[in-house]
């Protein structure tokens, strides 16, 4: 199949949804979420194991209120980027290697 986009017919945010399925579908862009303690460098922890891997981080969601109570953690959401979907397993599995539980969710619109 074969789109044409030119000039009329063009949706910029449908092209632009298009290409973040395709991203995301092809492991190029997606999110994880892991729970950490509200201790100083636990962020910065987490962003040295992706740089390690050369995952680009292109957004963070550090929620200090997911909990009721912040001493039993806070949340971490980050979107980045990786090469493909081995790269990305590589990125998840040196985070549980590293101690951390974390889960992949669904990636919203970056």
């Amino acid at each position: 199949m074969v789109s044409i986009l030119s000039g009329g017919n063009m949706d910029v945010i449908t092209v632009s949804s298009l290409v973040q399925h395709g991203l995301v579908s092809r492991g190029r862009v997606f999110t994880f979420s892991v729970q950490l303690p509200d201790r100083p460098g636990e962020l910065v922890r987490v962003a040295e194991l992706v740089a390690e891997l050369n995952g680009n981080i292109i957004r963070l969601d550090h929620n200090q209120f997911v909990n009721i109570n912040r001493q039993s953690g806070v949340e971490l959401r980050v979107t980045l980027e990786a090469f493909g979907l081995v790269h990305k397993g590589e990125i998840m599995e040196a985070l549980r290697q590293a101690g951390y539980d974390v889960k992949e969710v669904m990636t919203t619109a970056v």
